[in-house]
């Protein structure tokens, strides 16, 4: 009921907004100045001839047209329609991923940004997308980067309502409210974004232990189970911008998560032998995670520009399971009592984190100059409880510092552009007494070449490294059920990997009054991760019980090619775009003690039409599956159709999701390890046939500004516990 009156609210205050705003309206219709000139790199350009796509050596520069952006009600809607071949854009939960199920690190006017943050943007306000396919140093390894250039207002402001709800599933939503007030130098923003989910899941496990004193085989059948989250985002920005001088940004957001039954969760029968037990696993969750960015901006004569960000986060959790695995039928040599098992964990978690980047970018004619360092400095501490509160804890204080340095260096001599980039990473553990201390070189190297006629080559090859995750090195164990244990390990290494990326692409010249266009696209990649920190399990006697210790370790090595070529046709001037993009991934895992390989051959092919406001779409991707040391994780298969319409200030959707599925939604997990083998499938049958109903009204009044955003942002989001689920 709270959400019902959550988008009726919101809907009366569009209502009489839209009202008051007709005098406005005049105004508002006038056309807007494309600013072509902002402060990022002026590298003499590649313009291909009669279409929307500007190729450089580090990006690509998409400028929406007309019909995309008159179908587009939101920044994530209007990256939907632009179809780009790599990015997959899940309409559903707005999450967008590469074709390689690769995270995509989205910014606004070079702002890191979350998925609601992006939801915010007016479509209208889009001057351009900066599509990084290959970024440089300064993005510190992302896969691909989506950077929104907006415009912003001088007086005035904007409302925005965007209400998604499952018809068919009443437990499933996306509810966001945003709006932004500008006066004088000033504006004042604020952002709220509500996901609940209330549904079922069924689950069905198949584990093997082959311990030294036998082997144990379990079948379980799983009966439906809630899943309940209600994760809340907000977020309050103050920006301050003196013309062209300098800007001051000052936000504050806080994360919470509200989840008191976990997706984990299952209700089911286990059968063992000839004994059957009822098994109750039930884990609730909850985490607030306040956060303050100071970001200062101070542009200097001659394209030079100084930019600094600080944040602050506190990160605040909690997690209780109880496992519960009753008898219901024994062998006679057995008896009840012995049989019972009962694991209870509660874990307390306080995490502290200081991030802090500055940034100097020079810029020339043809050559652009980027000089940066960033420091992040983490302090944890978990308090984790067995069976009582009374009874024994273990806490669990870590102290973690990163610091990377950079410099990149760009330049374009003819049809050939370069990027060079050097970086170090120095690491810091601390934890019960023990620390160490690494290096790290990262260097990258980024060529291009335009053969003319619309083809396109580009190469990417760097060095890169990270740090063990805070959970993986807790030094604390939690009991999983009656034979498994999950375990950190405090002496994990720091891991470098070294990458190789190459795209050719190909993009036809429509001819005159055809408005028909083609691209053909190759990516591949190559990378190696030496001594990977991967999974590991081992048999260990506790108590006189024989246990599957789960635990991490830095292995052998870990080799990844990834291969997705893409057709694209684009018909009566992008109005309509159809897109088949194939991939291969294969994966070889080297474990200190297994060898796993993985071959996972996929496509995705979607249609898009758009035509005065109305907009039509559909898609099928088959699963993109990841290898990880012993896990191999099956990616989703899910397909969908939609129809949409957009007028000047609102607009509805409906959407079919999987309508021509007969099972509904799954997803599987295997764990490959030669000791305990197992396989986790659930599944979620009222997924199928799914109809959402989406209704959006997007307001905004006042003239333009030249505004500008800042152009780093960090975010603290682990909360570094170790999670004792299944």
């Amino acid at each position: 009921m709270q959400t019902k009156y959550f988008v009726l609210a919101a809907a009366m205050v569009c209502a009489v907004s839209m009202a008051a705003n007709q005098v406005n309206d005049t105004i508002n219709s006038m056309p807007d100045t494309l600013r072509m000139d902002t402060s990022m790199f002026r590298i003499a350009e590649v313009t291909v001839e009669a279409q929307s796509v500007i190729q450089k050596v580090d990006k690509q520069v998409l400028l929406p047209n007309k019909e995309q952006r008159k179908a587009s009600h939101d920044g994530m809607s209007l990256l939907q329609n632009l179809q780009i071949p790599r990015i997959v854009v899940n309409p559903a939960d707005n999450t967008v991923k590469t074709l390689a199920n690769q995270d995509v690190q989205l910014r606004i006017n070079g702002i890191e940004a979350s998925n609601s943050e992006v939801m915010a943007i007016n479509p209208k306000d889009v001057i351009r997308i900066e599509y990084h396919d290959q970024p440089g140093v300064r993005y510190n390894g992302a896969a691909a980067v989506i950077n929104y250039i907006v415009k912003h207002r001088d007086t005035g402001g904007n409302l925005m309502l965007n209400a998604s709800n499952g018809v068919t599933m009443p437990g499933w939503g996306e509810y966001h409210l945003s709006g932004k007030v500008n006066f004088g130098k000033s504006s004042f923003s604020l952002m709220t974004h509500y996901s609940p989910r209330d549904i079922y899941w069924t689950r069905t496990n198949a584990e093997t232990y082959n311990f030294s004193t036998g082997t144990i085989e379990n079948r379980e059948v799983g009966e439906p189970t809630r899943f309940k989250g209600n994760p809340v985002n907000l977020g309050l920005t103050y920006n301050w911008t003196n013309g062209e001088k300098n800007m001051l940004q000052i936000a504050l957001r806080d994360n919470m998560l509200f989840m008191p039954h976990s997706k984990t969760n299952r209700d089911s029968h286990l059968y063992q032998g000839t004994d059957s037990f009822a098994i109750h696993d039930h884990e609730s969750t909850q985490s607030i995670s306040p956060s303050l960015d100071i970001y200062y901006q101070h542009n200097l004569p001659n394209n030079n520009h100084l930019y600094f960000d600080v944040v602050g986060t506190y990160i605040n959790s909690s997690n209780d399971r109880k496992y519960f695995e009753t008898p219901l039928q024994l062998s006679p040599q057995e008896e009840r009592a012995d049989s019972a098992l009962c694991v209870i964990s509660r874990v307390k978690g306080n995490k502290y984190s200081l991030i802090g980047e500055a940034i100097y970018e020079k810029q020339w004619e043809n050559i652009a100059l980027t000089v940066g360092v960033r420091h992040n400095q983490q302090w944890m501490e978990n308090l984790y409880k067995g069976q009582s509160d009374q009874g024994q804890s273990t806490k669990v204080s870590m102290m973690t510092a990163e610091t990377y340095a950079f410099a990149e260096v760009q330049q374009r001599v003819g049809k050939f552009s370069y990027a060079a980039g050097i970086g170090a990473m120095h690491t810091y553990i601390e934890q019960a007494g023990q620390k160490q201390s690494n290096w790290i070189a990262r260097p990258q190297l980024t060529l291009s070449y335009d053969f003319g006629k619309g083809v396109f080559w580009k190469y990417k090859g760097y060095v890169s490294g990270y740090q063990p995750s805070l959970s993986a090195m807790s030094d604390v164990a939690q009991q999983i059920d009656k034979y498994q244990i999950r375990q950190g390990n405090p002496n994990l290494k720091p891991v470098m990997f070294v990458a190789n990326e190459m795209q050719l692409s190909w993009q036809s010249t429509p001819s005159a009054g055809s408005g028909t266009n083609v691209n053909l696209n190759l990516w591949a990649n190559y990378s190696y991760d030496h001594k990977p920190i991967m999974d590991e399990t081992f048999e260990q006697l506790i108590d006189g019980q024989t246990y599957a210790v789960r635990t991490y370790a830095n292995h052998r090595g870990f080799h990844r090619l990834q291969v997705a070529p893409s057709v694209q046709v684009r018909l009566l001037q992008n109005k309509l775009i159809f897109t088949v993009a194939p991939f291969a991934n294969y994966y070889v895992s080297l474990g200190n003690s297994y060898t796993h390989k993985h071959f996972n051959p996929g496509v995705r092919a979607s249609i898009m039409g758009m035509y005065k406001g109305w907009q039509f779409f559909g898609e099928v991707t088959t699963r993109s599956n990841n290898l990880w040391g012993e896990t191999l994780e099956y990616g989703e298969f899910y397909h969908h159709i939609g129809l949409g319409y957009n007028a000047d200030k609102w607009g509805f959707r409906a959407m079919l999701m999987n309508p021509f599925s007969v099972k509904g939604y799954s997803i599987e997990t295997k764990d490959l390890s030669a000791l305990a083998p197992n396989t986790q499938h659930a599944e979620m049958r009222d997924f199928r046939q799914m109809l959402i109903l989406n209704f959006h009204c997007n307001l905004d009044f006042g003239t333009q500004r030249g505004e500008r955003g800042k152009r780093i942002n960090n975010e603290d989001k682990e909360n570094g516990i170790l999670s004792g689920t299944k």
